[in-house]
């Protein structure tokens, strides 16, 4: 991936005047950035390194890239002084968007509608953002690639005799769970490997819900797929490990429990190379909890 000579601060409009495209880019939130990774294109400023690497985010985020700040609150005066041209968004609020418009115009990625198939969206998006860029045939590579690794995975995962999964997020009481649903990518490439999502209840736009962990009594022939949050799961299983509800449950007795890794939740189509590693990890070489 190249890219370095992005971070040159240059006159403004000089990249619009050489290309006719936005060459200086901001991306504030973690799924504007591996959108545009995922281009083969560096942005000048990007979300802060630690808080894209904390979700095992990818594809990996050069060293040494300016970073906007809170992504509720992006440093406006660092925007304007990098001279940015277009500002990618994925997960930033309408009402934090009109204030970078006073910087760049912003480009927000519109995959989580709430309707639709999420899957399509984000592909769609991406081949937007592309044709913007003058990158369209990088968002055709990267697309095509993406599909043959989901349907070679498919394959290495054929011989799993379980099909049907829960991905969920547990809350440090023990009490508490966020299951991520239809409507999220992770649900959407958890079909397409050959496997179900047997979440059978609402979830929000972004594909997610909030629950007691009783409502997992109900789905006596679904596995688990826990998100490994490290400390913040541990003291979870802490918990769980000393309540008989939780004991009692098939899916547990059963040790259908499994530990993923973590990853992006609300990203853009990357999320759905990053979740097919991890997926593919959990069941190839289990952690059960």
């Amino acid at each position: 991936m190249t890219g370095s000579l992005l971070l040159t601060v240059a006159p403004v409009g000089s990249g619009m005047a050489r290309t006719g495209y936005p060459q200086r880019i901001a991306t504030p939130d973690r799924g504007g950035t591996q959108t545009l990774l995922a281009l083969d294109m560096v942005p000048v400023v990007s979300v802060e390194a630690s808080f894209y690497n904390a979700m095992g985010s990818t594809p990996s985020l050069p060293a040494n890239i300016p970073d906007a700040g809170d992504p509720s609150e992006p440093n406006l005066e660092l925007l304007r002084y990098y001279q940015v041209e277009l500002i990618v968004t994925v997960t930033i609020s309408p009402v934090v968007q009109e204030q970078l418009r006073r910087v760049a115009p912003v480009f927000a990625l519109d995959i989580y509608r709430g309707y639709g198939d999420t899957w399509q969206h984000s592909c769609d998006e991406t081949e937007r953002l592309a044709i913007a860029l003058g990158r369209a045939s990088a968002a055709h590579h990267y697309i095509r690639q993406l599909a043959q690794k989901i349907a070679l995975t498919r394959d290495r995962l054929a011989h799993i005799p379980l099909r049907k999964f829960i991905l969920l997020g547990l809350s440090t009481d023990g009490r508490h769970i966020t299951v991520y649903g239809r409507k999220s990518i992770m649900s959407a490439a958890m079909e397409q490997m050959g496997f179900s999502d047997a979440w059978r209840g609402e979830t929000n736009n972004y594909g997610f819900t909030n629950c007691g962990i009783e409502t997992l009594a109900t789905y006596t022939d679904a596995s688990l797929l826990v998100i490994d949050y490290g400390e913040s799961m541990q003291a979870a299983i802490a918990v769980l490990n000393q309540s008989p509800l939780w004991q009692a449950m098939p899916v547990v007795q059963q040790r259908r429990v499994f530990r993923i890794g973590r990853i992006e939740v609300f990203g853009g189509l990357p999320l759905a190379d990053e979740f097919t590693d991890r997926f593919a990890d959990a069941l190839l070489r289990p952690v059960r909890l």
